[in-house]
């Protein structure tokens, strides 16, 4: 295609200014040593986000966990709750009792007292597996403690002193024959100073028939007339030969046990 000189004209001028542009680009992206238009927005967008503050977008509530393992630690710390149910002990109670048949100071165990149980639950918290606390939720008893049972001698009383027997609380009376022993193996099938029931044997227990007087039972022991009185007792022990209505006194001596001998008794047993 033939061009007329007009046409040509215009062409080279084009072509000028083309040219003229080329080497603007070309020197305002030479000092940068970019080679691309995309460089060259890489290298603006990089000077913006270094002079703006980059502002995190947090959710509205985070989880629990993560506060508090913030809160503990700068290092990471995976927090855990857990709820646990433990058994416990429960204390038994010591109950003391006046005996005024027990002698200024002495003292007898009547009956051992018994642990109970209960069960515990606690919200626990541990932190990387390593319990750090612990909130007591609930507790209930599982099996009731039973009071230890101690009875003491008064120390303003002598020893066998009687008492005004119409002023006793008592369940039923009756009328036996009692027999002494002391708290020798020889007296006690090989067992010193132990009874049926695990009292300790001591002066103020004595030996009965449970179909008769229940163990455990407390009673007072004096004589038909009223001439003596063994005084208040616990039914703590048995024997081979105590069947019905006999009881056998526990004395702390031999010679005691001798000088009893065998007499009759009535027996009130106590409410």
């Amino acid at each position: 295609m033939f061009l007329n000189r007009k046409a040509k004209s215009v062409v080279a001028a084009i072509c000028a200014a083309t040219s003229i542009m080329c080497n603007i680009f070309t020197a305002a992206a030479a000092p940068y040593g970019y080679s691309s238009v995309d460089a060259v927005r890489t290298k603006a967008l990089g000077e913006y986000l270094s002079a703006n503050a980059i502002v995190a977008m947090l959710p509205d509530k985070a989880p629990t966990v993560i506060d508090e393992a913030i809160e503990l630690s700068s290092e990471d710390v995976l927090v855990a709750y857990k709820t646990v149910s433990e058994t416990e002990e429960v204390s038994y109670n010591t109950v003391k009792r006046l005996n005024s048949s027990l002698e200024a100071g002495s003292t007898v165990t009547v009956r051992e007292g018994v642990e109970g149980e209960k069960t515990v639950k606690y919200r626990v918290k541990y932190e990387n597996g390593v319990e750090v606390s612990r909130e007591e939720l609930e507790e209930y008893v599982t099996k009731t403690p039973l009071d230890k049972i101690v009875e003491y001698g008064n120390k303003n009383a002598t020893a066998n002193s009687p008492v005004n027997t119409g002023k006793l609380n008592y369940k039923y009376v009756i009328e036996c024959k009692a027999t002494a022993y002391d708290m020798s193996p020889e007296e006690n099938g090989g067992y010193a100073g132990q009874t049926a029931t695990g009292v300790p044997l001591d002066k103020g227990v004595i030996a009965v028939d449970p179909k008769v007087i229940p163990l455990g039972s407390r009673v007072y022991v004096e004589a038909l007339d009223g001439s003596w009185s063994y005084g208040y007792a616990v039914a703590a022990d048995t024997g081979g030969a105590i069947k019905g209505n006999r009881v056998d006194l526990c004395y702390r001596t031999r010679s005691e046990c001798i000088q009893f001998g065998r007499r009759s008794c009535r027996v009130y047993v106590l409410d």
